[in-house]
């Protein structure tokens, strides 16, 4: 007799339970956690590996439009709010896309057509840097030779 086992199974030692998951299972593979949790670590590591600096990241839905994102600028359970850009268009566009739309996302190396707009933003924006209010100081007075600020004649 022969046995096959199938691959999948498990076996436990005697006396162990298998455990409950301990986080709900979404029915949409694209969801929050992937765009908070997965996508993020995903596009670095992408970066890592390819030597990109500003890769393309490509949300695709099921009506046939290509999202190019730059960044993610809020989430919901039911939805991501994506920054996008256009290739066709200079500006930035705001785009809330139901996570069940969505069917691939994809990551590329950054684009030599249309460098930094199409681009996602791996790092932080700087924070702009306060300027110092300080009275304006009189202007310098032009700089004397040495031998006129001494008061008296330059020695060899």
């Amino acid at each position: 007799m022969v046995v096959v086992q199938a691959a999948n199974v498990i076996y436990l030692p005697p006396g162990v339970a298998p455990v409950a998951a301990q986080v709900p299972q979404s029915t949409v593979p694209f969801d929050r956690a992937f765009f908070e949790q997965v996508l993020p670590g995903a596009v670095s590591a992408f970066c890592e590996q390819t030597g990109c600096e500003g890769p393309i990241v490509e949300v695709l839905t099921v009506d046939g439009t290509t999202h190019y994102v730059n960044g993610i600028s809020g989430l919901t359970d039911t939805w991501v709010a994506l920054h996008t850009a256009e290739p066709e268009h200079d500006h930035a566009v705001q785009v809330f896309v139901p996570y069940q739309t969505i069917f691939r996302v994809e990551v590329h190396p950054s684009s030599d057509l249309h460098p930094g707009r199409l681009g996602f933003i791996t790092t932080p924006a700087k924070a702009p840097r306060k300027r110092r209010s300080t009275p304006s100081a009189p202007p310098e007075a032009p700089h004397a030779p040495p031998a006129a600020r001494s008061g008296g004649a330059a020695r060899k």
